[in-house]
């Protein structure tokens, strides 16, 4: 029987045409190569027999050795790739007799990668005359080998213990991805049915796995595609063979998802508990688990409630790229409230995240799937917005208010704004009639500081008394900007504050006594009362709400800001320039230079500081954002969050944005600022006795 001959580096001796040389097991069984054998009973080399002869070697360990001769010189393997003749055989250079039945093994062991379990090991090596694979080694001419369709067995006869491996990929992989391919081929797939994958995405996913098919993070996302796609069944096929390397809970999870989107709900309640169970062995958390399966068993969605369970007791919740497949998706019937709720949140991060075109896909697939609802409206209303159809947008607005309050639902705080917004209609009808002061605002009492000629700009602050810690550092900032520079002009400050402490009201009125009778350029005015509504909840509004009072005394132009803010040591030249050369200005963060808002919503607009340059128009504004703010505080209105932004914004829209192109409008979130906004924690570090210490030493 004809034996080929292994050497030490694990290459086969062969020729191609005459030329002996190192072969590869891949190689040998190439065209145009030929492996040389030894006849074990004639010792016949073929081919080379006629210059060349094998020379046996007796008792080494029992291993059929040989070694290749011819005249004085022997066959040497220096490494992997190249042979030579040299003058002496040492043992590293003999040749092992391998057993012809062993090459399609070795090849197969050697040329594709390999699990043992869910180890990946790689592929086989071949040195020193053993096969070796996984931490495993074998003499390499005892081997012996049980195949089937994906697995291979390997034990040898010094060696007897059977160990299994499973080729990567095995033969329901590549089937999976040659699925994959046909769906791609026949242009099955409907790209415009999600918004979370391009077709592309998917092409990338096979490639990446056909490289490293190894890679079950690949496979899991290949597996998410065809689920956003629609094909359940190769999804499911993909994220199983995954979960067969890759037994961490995280893919238990997923595999729960899909159970829940199949709607197995049986399945998707087993997978769910046993996912959390693997994850927190160490915790007690049947109890907490329990109510959830059962109602996922019961047919509704309680996968969603998960998240938030497990934050109550406080550990973490998955996060797994099968989240994208929670939204859109059908809601079952049975779902309580508090799953509807959960969706929604959902529903709101995962809008937020979309560029325009996948919003709309969103909004699609959510009306199919779970037609009209509050959120799927509110989005609509959102890219309405930014399209610039704004009575769509004030219609869907509207749509979406009168859901949630029919479902007591309340949207995500960014999208709470909606219940304090007002339509563009509706707008336009509240200089028609009297606006009560629900607020309780036009009630309070002014103490103003009149000079003897209009001062030459106002600045509006407000807040309540719980929040006055923030005045001191506020006035002071200002007093000392005013100090290094008077070429501003007369500047009003006026400041309102509600439901404040006497002695409050005695540093406002000390700290006004005395910059009238020091004649600075600065003056402080100051009106105080109670609030009708939530002080802290009006909080926000109160800036806009003392308009009217200011408005009435003072024809000039007006800066309104947040009291958490504090002017920069140059802010009287600062607002200098904004006067020459800007007749309004706004944080524009989210607008381009023609005034178009590209992202968020309405009630999105930065309030923390805005510019209103034309004195003659105040009034108006006044009044506007007074009867605005009046009209959304009322006992009606479940929420008040943003009714300052929803007013400033409609303000911008109605006296501003209408007439861009002839005004000349300043981005006050570019270049220097003119209000300081302090990192959070930074704000009442002044006291009012280091106001009023200050100006007793300015005195002196």
């Amino acid at each position: 029987m004809p034996f080929y001959l292994l050497s030490w580096h694990g290459a086969l001796a062969g020729y191609t045409g005459l030329r002996l040389h190192p072969v590869s097991f891949a190689q040998s069984f190439m065209r145009g190569t030929t492996p040389a054998t030894l006849d074990e009973q004639s010792g016949v080399l073929n081919p080379g027999g006629a210059f060349a002869k094998a020379e046996a070697i007796e008792n080494f360990a029992g291993r059929p050795l040989v070694s290749i001769r011819a005249g004085t010189g022997y066959l040497s393997s220096r490494d992997q790739n190249v042979f030579d003749v040299v003058p002496l055989c040492a043992t590293w250079e003999r040749f092992l007799l391998l057993p012809p039945e062993l090459l399609p093994i070795l090849r197969d062991l050697t040329e594709q990668e390999w699990y043992q379990g869910t180890r990946f090991v790689g592929r086989a090596t071949c040195a020193e005359h053993h096969l070796q694979l996984g931490g495993h080694k074998w003499p390499a001419e005892q081997l012996q080998a049980e195949r089937t369709k994906d697995t291979i067995t390997l034990w040898s006869e010094t060696l007897p213990e059977k160990v299994t491996f499973t080729v990567c990929p095995s033969r329901i992989l590549s089937g999976l991805m040659e699925d994959a391919l046909h769906l791609l081929q026949t242009n099955i797939l409907r790209p415009a049915t999600t918004p979370w994958a391009t077709l592309d995405d998917l092409r990338e996913q096979i490639l990446r796995l056909s490289v490293t098919p190894r890679d079950t993070g690949t496979c899991v996302q290949l597996a998410r595609l065809c689920a956003l796609f629609g094909q359940w069944e190769l999804a499911n096929g993909c994220l199983t063979t995954a979960r067969q390397h890759d037994t961490r809970p995280e893919l238990q999870w997923m595999a729960a998802v899909l159970a829940l989107r199949t709607k197995n709900y049986d399945t998707a309640a087993t997978l769910m508990e046993q996912a959390l169970t693997t994850r927190y062995p160490d915790r007690d958390i049947g109890t907490l688990l329990a109510p959830l399966v059962a109602r996922q068993k019961a047919g509704e969605s309680a996968l969603l409630l998960v998240p938030s369970a497990l934050s109550s007791v406080g550990l973490p919740a998955f996060e797994t790229p099968f989240d994208t497949l929670l939204v859109p998706m059908r809601l079952a019937p049975k779902n309580g409230p508090d799953i509807r709720r959960i969706y929604s949140s959902l529903f709101e991060q995962a809008f937020q995240k979309l560029d325009t075109e996948n919003r709309l896909r969103l909004l699609t697939a959510e009306a199919r799937l779970n037609g009209l609802s509050w959120w799927e409206e509110l989005g609509l209303g959102h890219t309405s917005w930014l399209a610039g159809l704004q009575a769509e947008a004030d219609e869907h607005y509207a749509i979406a208010r009168k859901l949630a309050v029919q479902e007591n639902m309340a949207p995500a705080p960014y999208d709470q704004g909606v219940f304090s917004w007002l339509s563009t209609q509706e707008c336009g009808r509240l200089a028609s009639r009297a606006i009560p002061d629900v607020t309780g605002v036009a009630n309070w009492q002014w103490h103003f500081s009149m000079p003897e000629e209009q001062p030459s700009t106002c600045l509006a602050f407000a807040c309540t008394g719980q929040h006055f810690d923030l005045v001191p550092g506020l006035v002071l900032s200002l007093i000392h900007a005013c100090r290094e520079d008077r070429s501003a002009g007369k500047i009003q400050l006026c400041l309102g504050v509600a439901n404040p402490t006497v002695d409050q009201l005695t540093f406002l009125s000390t700290v006004s006594e005395w910059l009238e009778n020091h004649a600075t350029t600065l003056r402080l005015s100051f009106g105080h009362g109670e609030t009708r509504s939530d002080a802290t909840m009006l909080e926000p509004a109160l800036r806009y709400l003392i308009l009217p009072d200011i408005a009435a005394q003072f024809r000039v132009p007006v800066l309104i800001g947040d009291c958490a803010g504090y002017f920069p040591a140059n802010f009287v030249s600062l607002l200098r320039d904004m006067k020459a050369h800007a007749t309004y200005g706004f944080d524009l963060t989210q607008f381009d230079d023609n005034g178009q808002q590209q992202y968020g919503t309405p009630w999105s607009m930065n309030t923390a500081l805005a510019y209103f340059g034309e004195a003659e128009l105040v009034p108006a504004i006044a009044a506007f954002m007074s009867d605005y703010l009046n009209t959304v505080c009322s006992p009606g209105n479940p929420y008040h969050t943003d009714m300052d932004r929803c007013a400033l914004a409609q303000v911008f829209r109605r006296f501003v944005r209408s007439r861009w192109a002839q005004l000349s409008i300043r981005f006050l979130n570019d270049g220097p600022p003119l209000l300081v906004m302090p990192q959070h924690g930074q704000t009442g570090l002044v006291t009012p006795d280091d106001v009023l210490n200050d100006l007793k030493a300015y005195t002196r």
